[in-house]
């Protein structure tokens, strides 16, 4: 006959508690605290006390069982077969916890003048607490002390009050250091603050009954704790597809492990909750620990719900420790839950699975407080250091300005002097820089890089050639971030700073001495009148600077406008330009500056004829201007200090846009050949020195590999095509070296 269980309560969804709840309970509490204040002043002598008035040492018991003694003679003393099972459990704790370890990153960022990132290292000891009570739960020891020494502790200690030989090999396998034979909150206590040979532990971790709890709610703050539980739960999630037998057996695991422990049910229909009831009838009857899961059964209950979104919601709100999923389309189920310690997804994956070592730790948030915390795991036992550096003041100066502000408004002066101290100064005042005064001042002091170990490379903020030199700092490998487009970049992977300027200035800087590389116009240079070593032309902002006057004047000589008024943004280059024609003429030329829209001059009156840069003419033209004379022919240039230090960097960061400038020019293209055609294939790709060619498995045949120039891509095809060539491929150069 069945045993006689109670079925579980029938709740409306309204109806069903929350479980929220303070996992401390008061009284274990006050019964905790003098035990707890006793060992951490008391130490050992204190820790016998208590652990032979529990029955857990006799007085002179060992209080340390060691590895290579106790734990190893206990591994030895069991069955084969005990040690393969504890051995392949413990090997799949190890294998989760170190693909968690594995995904736990240190990171390094840039910051405005340097650095900064995290590191992750292990607490050294950490202190595992497994139960004793009704039943040993060398499980847990698994589950606790594999993962610490997986996260790198260097000591692994364990506390179980009287172990069983199993307990005590499931310490071996772990890789534990010791056991320490005592439970409850003195147990606690010891790892926590240490007791005689007990070194306190840094992090406390474990499941435990309510003095446990308690203690493990006193030492925090003192040392890491994974969580604080309460009574294990359960939560089954089923569906018209669930099995009402593997349904009732799940509910009983869970039932069993503690009168305090919930066992509960979502479902769909009332005939589901019957066919569990009665399923839990025949099983209760022939299970061995029908008494405590009785008890437990009745802290369940079962609960219909109209579809699965509701079942969801629901088990949102709980937040249990355990939930499984026995429904159609699990996976689409699984995406829509939030918040659990632990998911087990579909009717294979029983919850006893996650408890017994499938690889994910068992030691999980209970009462409702899986909203805020997660399980036991390698990152448990990790600490999260942060740093930073800051090498270059001058790119830092926005920071430390902000820095030096708020604590002035935080009316922490001391904190803002340390800030101001910092500050980029000019040399001789003594005036702290911020912004782009900063910038300036200090482009032509260097007094933020005083070391001079750094290559500056001042590349234009804005303009024409900008955008494209951007490309040329990806094509020479320049990692680097500009927040928040602050004209200062430290380059991550090469001793460079990269300097955002006004495109005017860049040729005075390089000239000057100031930043050692830069990109400009040629038009820039001559407009600048400095002497800087142009390394290479670059192909790109290709214009002229012309004189440009009214259409009617088309047929008008340039020495015509000597005396006029000339409107420019190139003072200089104009002057110089109009200077013999001035003196041949015997008048002044009156050239006056405008940063913009110089096209427009003539027609608002401000001038006679203009001197401005001409790409296509298409401004020009709409302007109702025309090209009288080419002053000077410009394109971008890489220009250098000639007396820089960082002479090989330059020629480095040289080679390397010259290669994407030659990559750019040239496509690979690769085809099969007879022997008998290839003298003439040759001639149509020769390459830049000579093509590759490569046997064949069939001697008459040759692969031929060579660059070609890309325009005449398309044409060398065909003509390859004609004469005979076959399997014809053409490749994009990303990047080469002619």
């Amino acid at each position: 006959m069945p045993h006689e269980a109670t079925p579980l309560t029938r709740l409306r969804p309204e109806e069903v508690p929350a479980i929220r709840r303070d996992p401390v309970d008061p009284k274990a509490r006050l019964a905790a605290e003098p035990i707890v204040e006793a060992i951490r002043t008391g130490g050992e002598p204190a820790l016998r006390s208590y652990a032979e008035k529990f029955g857990e040492l006799t007085e002179g018991a060992p209080l340390l069982l060691e590895r290579e003694k106790e734990l190893k003679a206990a591994w030895e003393s069991i069955s084969q077969e005990q040690r393969n099972c504890l051995s392949r459990t413990a090997q799949r704790i190890r294998h989760f916890a170190r693909s968690q370890l594995a995904s736990a990153q240190e990171i390094s960022v840039p910051i405005p003048g340097g650095e900064a990132g995290h590191t992750l290292a292990p607490v050294e000891a950490a202190g595992c607490y497994a139960p004793g009570g009704r039943y040993p739960l060398p499980s847990t020891v698994l589950m606790t002390a594999v993962t610490a020494r997986v996260a790198g502790c260097s000591r692994v200690v364990v506390a179980s009050p009287r172990p069983t030989a199993i307990t005590l090999a499931a310490a071996y396998i772990a890789e534990a250091d010791v056991l320490i034979p005592v439970g409850g909150a003195q147990a606690i206590a010891a790892l926590a603050y240490g007791a005689g040979p007990i070194g306190a532990c840094d992090a406390v971790v474990g499941p435990g009954n309510m003095y446990v709890t308690a203690a493990k709610s006193l030492v925090a703050g003192r040392v890491a704790i994974d969580m604080l539980a309460g009574p294990s739960e359960c939560l089954v999630i089923a569906d018209h597809t669930a099995s009402a037998k593997v349904v009732a057996a799940d509910l009983l695991a869970q039932a069993e492990h503690d009168p305090s422990a919930l066992p509960a049910l979502i479902c769909l229909s009332e005939d589901f909750v019957d066919a569990v009831d009665a399923e839990i009838a025949i099983q209760l009857a022939e299970l061995e620990t029908k008494e405590t899961a009785a008890v437990a059964l009745k802290n369940g209950y079962a609960v219909v719900v109209k579809d699965i979104e509701a079942a969801c919601e629901m088990s949102d709100r709980l937040a249990v420790e355990h939930v499984e999923l026995h429904v159609q389309d699990e996976m689409a189920v699984a995406r829509k839950l939030k918040h659990y310690g632990g998911l087990f997804v579909g009717s294979g994956a029983a919850e006893v699975l996650g408890d017994y070592g499938a690889g994910p730790n068992h030691t999980l948030p209970t009462g409702g407080t899986a909203r805020s915390y997660g399980g036991l795991s390698v990152f448990t036992f990790l600490r999260t250091r942060t740093w930073m550096r800051v090498d270059d003041p001058l790119a830092a100066c926005t920071m430390i300005a902000d820095a030096k502000a708020l604590g002035e408004m935080e009316g922490l002066m001391g904190h803002a002097a340390a800030a101001a101290v910092r500050l980029p100064r000019h040399s001789g005042s003594g005036e702290a820089l911020t912004g782009s005064a900063a910038l300036k001042k200090n482009l032509s002091t260097k007094d933020w890089d005083t070391k001079g170990n750094r290559l500056h490379f001042a590349l234009p903020k804005k303009g024409r050639i900008a955008e494209k030199c951007l490309k040329f700092l990806a094509a020479a490998g320049l990692e680097y971030d500009r927040p928040d487009r602050v004209d200062v970049a430290l380059v991550r992977n090469m001793p460079i700073t990269i300097i955002f300027l006004p495109a005017g200035d860049i040729a005075q800087y390089v000239g000057e001495g100031n930043v050692d590389l830069g990109i400009t116009g040629e038009d820039i240079i001559a407009e600048a009148g400095v002497s800087v070593q142009k390394e290479m032309q670059l192909g790109f902002g290709k214009c002229r600077l012309s004189l440009l006057v009214p259409n009617e004047h088309r047929d008008a000589r340039p020495a015509d406008y000597a005396g006029h008024r000339i409107v420019t943004s190139f003072p200089e280059v104009a002057k110089a330009y109009f200077a013999p024609l001035d003196a041949a003429a015997g008048v002044k030329t009156s050239i006056k500056f405008v940063s913009g829209s110089v096209e427009a001059a003539c027609k608002l009156g401000l001038a006679d004829a203009v001197i401005d840069l001409v790409e296509t003419g298409t401004t020009m033209r709409a302007a109702g201007l025309c090209e009288l004379v080419s002053l000077l022919e410009t394109q971008a240039v890489l220009i250098s200090n000639p007396h820089s230090p960082h002479r090989e960097l330059i020629t480095m960061i040289k080679a390397r846009i010259q290669g994407h400038l030659d990559s750019t020019k040239y496509e690979l293209i690769q085809y099969n050949a007879s022997r008998a055609i290839l003298p003439e294939c040759i001639k149509l790709t020769p390459g830049k020195k000579s093509p590759t060619i490569q046997p064949l498995e069939d001697a008459d045949f040759v692969a031929v590999s060579a660059m070609v120039p890309v325009k005449q891509v398309a044409k060398i095809v065909d003509a390859l095509i004609a004469v005979g060539a076959t399997d014809i491929m053409v490749f994009t150069i990303k990047d080469c070296r002619v």
